[in-house]
């Protein structure tokens, strides 16, 4: 059974397509990777659905409840049960490992008393325990995507949505945190959504690939894997 859908999504900017009748559906637990060049539209599929944007014309439904459409959004992205992690990852450069986690639970109204628990179990899991109190500054780039990562989990979203996280990583480490992210898929079970230019990283990833060339979706797979 599908939690997200895309029906005939197309956005512009500046009267130029980004994304043209754009249609997909993700099921839960799934893992899509959308392969496709710099332009191609994959990132603005992303925000789409985040809700950072609203489509031209199309629905975007997540959970069978229309959240977008034709310009209009519909419910607002803190309401969305998303997760992100940035290519550029965004952590709060002043805020403590603890911080980042925090802020996002704070604004969800978590209770002290809850968040006390919840952020030690969740960095114990991404190996980063021992870093709760250093700033972003003070860690490695995988350390940092360790955090993005954890900050984006600790809020139990239905879908996971990565924008090319690991472009800037050297290719062990890149191998390294590819199979991270697959074994927190395993244990926690939310569906991916994965952007990357990398085929590799898609091949990887992925149960399901869908290639876009110019706003569209050009070719999909699905992969005989686990």
């Amino acid at each position: 059974m599908s939690i997200i859908e895309f029906k005939n999504v197309s956005k512009n900017y500046n009267g130029h397509p980004a994304v043209k009748n754009f249609s997909m559906k993700i099921n839960a637990g799934e893992r899509i990777v959308i392969l496709g060049p710099s332009g191609c539209g994959k990132t603005t599929v992303l925000r789409l659905l985040a809700g950072f944007i609203s489509p031209n014309s199309g629905e975007i439904i997540i959970d069978n409840q229309i959240v977008a459409a034709e310009g209009k959004i519909i419910k607002e992205p803190e309401k969305r049960n998303l997760g992100m992690v940035f290519q550029d990852l965004a952590l709060w450069p002043h805020l403590s490992v603890k911080g980042n986690l925090e802020f996002g639970l704070k604004a969800k109204g978590i209770k002290k008393i809850e968040r006390e628990k919840f952020i030690p179990e969740m960095l114990k899991l991404m190996q980063m325990g021992k870093f709760i109190n250093a700033k972003p500054a003070e860690l490695s780039g995988g350390q940092q995507q360790r955090v993005a990562l954890a900050r984006a989990l600790i809020l139990h979203p239905e879908i996971l949505l990565m924008d090319e996280p690991l472009s800037s990583l050297d290719q062990d480490l890149n191998e390294q945190l590819r199979k991270e992210i697959l074994k927190l898929h395993d244990k926690i079970g939310f569906a991916l959504l994965y952007v990357t230019h990398d085929r590799e990283e898609a091949l990887d990833i992925g149960s399901r690939i869908i290639v876009m060339k110019n706003g569209e979706i050009e070719h999909q797979a699905k992969l005989n894997i686990q």
